[in-house]
């Protein structure tokens, strides 16, 4: 196993955790009462848009915290990017234990996304009806903020101690969402 190599799964790793951010406000100001009752008008005019488009990125945002954590062995995740440190680099054992321990600890969140992902997304449950699955995994959208924060920890942990640096997971899609909402409200009150 190369730099190279290493580096591309990171970086796979890093677009996962963007991807799941982007989604995850998008879907938030959507979702939050403040902005549903800010605005009604545009959200009642365009219905199949946003009813479809809240889904999406509901759904994004699952697929990609799904791959930061999935178990398999031949697909890049955060425990084979740890599995493949500990075989084919220098850090200290004690670091590498650390970092299993940090995936270890978003487990429990993991198998929420997963109970999402595998029985309503991913693949259609022919024994749990939709709100079987909700009620199983249990899920709230501060327990998938917090997926998304921690994964991005253990990632910038992981690169720092390979080459001393870190991603900045700067991007917001939240100011966007809300500038193209306001702006059809304004086209709506406009009778445009």
């Amino acid at each position: 196993m190369t730099t190279t190599e290493i580096e591309k799964i990171v970086r796979e790793l890093q677009h996962a955790i963007k991807v799941a951010k982007l989604n995850y406000e998008i879907w938030r100001v959507y979702k939050e009462k403040s902005s549903h009752l800010r605005f009604v008008d545009v959200l009642k005019k365009y219905p199949r848009y946003f009813e479809t488009s809240l889904h999406a990125h509901f759904v994004a945002m699952i697929i990609s915290l799904y791959r930061l954590y999935e178990t398999r062995k031949d697909t890049m995740n955060l425990p084979q990017l740890v599995r493949l440190l500990k075989k084919h680099s220098t850090l200290p054992t004690q670091e590498i234990k650390s970092m299993e321990s940090d995936i270890d600890s978003m487990k429990p969140l993991w198998q929420k996304v997963s109970m999402l992902r595998n029985n309503m997304f991913g693949h259609r449950s022919n024994k749990l009806n939709d709100d079987d699955v909700w009620k199983k995994a249990s899920v709230t959208p501060n327990q998938l903020k917090k997926l998304i924060d921690d994964s991005k920890e253990i990632l910038n942990k992981i690169k720092r101690l390979l080459d001393r640096s870190s991603h900045i997971f700067n991007l917001s899609a939240t100011h966007d969402t809300v500038r193209l909402l306001e702006d059809l409200k304004r086209l709506n009150e406009s009778g445009a």
